[in-house]
């Protein structure tokens, strides 16, 4: 009798945010041949805290496509939406990924509420940042007109059907 082997492929596409809530920890999927949809939220991104305020907006665009060369990563959408932020991307390497998600979380955090080594200010964040892998095709052309529409309604071109505000 012959044995077969079997690889495990995960169908996981989604991690953190209010996805992974609640429930015990486990590896981020990372595609690094299929483009990732990456959230960070900070509800507490408000007024001169907002990543939209003059001091904050350029900073955080410049960090990220700076880190995004340093780490191998390709942006096709950024939307900076003031408490949150929606990227489009795609991955050359696992490490790389990590590495910017780590590296550019931290410094936005540190920049916006001034914390320095030895001086922290408290949590920034709300939580893991939430990444789901998406598929080429229909799925990345939805995504980036996801992205589109939020940097919309954060430049105030576009109002949400219940007319909130979005930062």
């Amino acid at each position: 009798m012959s044995q077969q082997k079997f690889t495990f492929i995960s169908s996981k596409t989604e991690h953190g945010g209010a996805y992974t809530a609640g429930k015990r920890k486990g590896a981020r999927p990372i595609a690094t041949k299929r483009p990732m949809h990456l959230v960070m939220r900070a509800s507490s991104a408000k007024r001169e805290r907002s990543l939209l305020a003059d001091r904050n907006k350029e900073y955080v665009e410049k960090l990220i496509y700076k880190l995004a060369r340093k780490h191998e990563i390709k942006i096709y959408k950024f939307a900076n939406v003031g408490n949150h932020l929606h990227v489009g991307l795609l991955a050359k390497t696992r490490d790389g990924f990590k590495n910017f998600l780590r590296t550019f979380s931290a410094l936005t955090a540190r920049h916006v509420t001034g914390a320095k080594k030895g001086n922290p200010k408290g949590k920034f964040w709300d939580g893991l940042a939430f990444t789901r892998v998406v598929e080429w095709g229909r799925a990345f052309k939805s995504l980036t007109n996801y992205i589109r529409l939020n940097q919309l309604e954060a430049n105030g071109l576009v109002i949400r059907s219940d007319g909130s505000k979005v930062w």
